[in-house]
């Protein structure tokens, strides 16, 4: 921290260099067509991991209530929390407040597709590794991945690519 004085009273600090805080965080972006606990179960299987379903879930309040489900692994050996998480939430809600008109049915549904990152739309999991240090090793991580079947795509997200507002939506 560099200390800077202007010609008043006023003593001004600024921050030398600022610490990377995405430093020890590994983001894998995941496509793949199997359901949630499906996955969980393949990784659990294929990486010697143990996710559990956390409840509640993760939610989202932009534009009304969004809900992905969520998985979470606590390595207590080599001090990593690895969470599993969808991208995608769609949900259905009847729209009862609508005036009674002459062309309303009772089968109005409101459907909607919302998205943890919306930079990444296409992608249908991430897996987030906390306290991931140099030695962790992402290769082997990929490599695994790839040998799991109903997985299409897989690789590493950079987080400074995100937007202000995906990072805030990885703050669990």
């Amino acid at each position: 921290m560099a200390l800077q004085r202007k010609n008043t009273n006023e003593i001004i600090y600024k921050l030398d260099e600022m610490g990377d805080c995405n430093e020890d965080i590994v983001l894998v972006a995941i496509k793949s067509n199997m359901p949630d606990y499906k996955m969980a179960y393949c990784l659990n299987r294929y990486l010697s991991v143990h996710f559990y379903k956390v409840s509640p879930e993760i939610s989202l309040t932009d534009n009304g209530t969004t809900f992905f489900r969520s998985f979470k692994y606590e390595d207590q050996k080599n001090h990593l929390t690895w969470r599993l998480f969808e991208n995608k939430s769609n949900f259905s809600e009847n729209n009862e407040d609508v005036n009674h008109s002459l062309f309303h049915t009772d089968d109005e549904v409101f459907n909607a597709t919302n998205y943890l990152i919306p930079e990444w739309k296409n992608i249908d999991f991430f897996m987030l590794i906390e306290n991931a240090d140099l030695l962790f090793n992402t290769d082997e991580l990929l490599e695994k991945l790839q040998n799991i079947r109903n997985i299409s795509t897989q690789f590493i997200v950079d987080m400074d690519s995100l937007s202000i507002k995906s990072q805030k939506n990885l703050i669990f």
